[in-house]
């Protein structure tokens, strides 16, 4: 229950910086993967390359769903408060996402450097967030230990 009040404090500041606060969660994660797309040019893509930048058309008609955005977002959430809390997020649940979208749903390398980037800025958001107000306290990390583990 802790982590759902930590999570609705992250929504709330995470919609600060917006120019413009999105009124829903639809409208949220637009702006989340419009903000990845805006970033695909500092992404490795393809034998370590960094991806075109994204196109109009992209931009437009994204690559990956709303859906799926917001699974990765949630992903991301659990992994900034496990880096907040000093577990191991990139083991537990960083790699295993990035296989499952990988070889499950055969995302493409632009795909993945989204799914990446989109994973990245929620652990900023939190760890910015969060940081500042001292050590992790042990309820947040006994619920991050039952929901960390990615399972697809």
């Amino acid at each position: 229950m802790r982590l759902l009040a930590v999570i609705v404090l992250l929504f709330a500041s995470v919609t600060g910086a917006f120019a413009q606060v999105p009124k829903n969660r639809e409208e949220y994660m637009q702006k989340i993967l419009q903000i990845a797309l805006e970033s695909l040019q500092n992404a490795r893509c393809e034998k370590g390359e960094r991806c075109a930048p994204a196109t109009d058309a992209e931009k437009k008609n994204p690559p990956l769903t709303l859906a799926e955005t917001s699974q990765i977002v949630g992903r991301g959430i659990f992994s900034g408060g496990a880096a907040y809390c000093g577990m191991d997020w990139q083991k537990r649940n960083f790699e295993p996402m990035m296989a499952y979208w990988r070889n499950e749903k055969k995302k493409n390398a632009r795909q993945l450097a989204l799914i990446a980037i989109i994973h990245g800025i929620m652990i900023e958001q939190i760890t910015a967030n969060f940081s500042s107000k001292g050590p992790c306290p042990a309820e947040i990390k006994k619920d991050l230990e039952t929901k960390l583990d990615f399972k697809p």
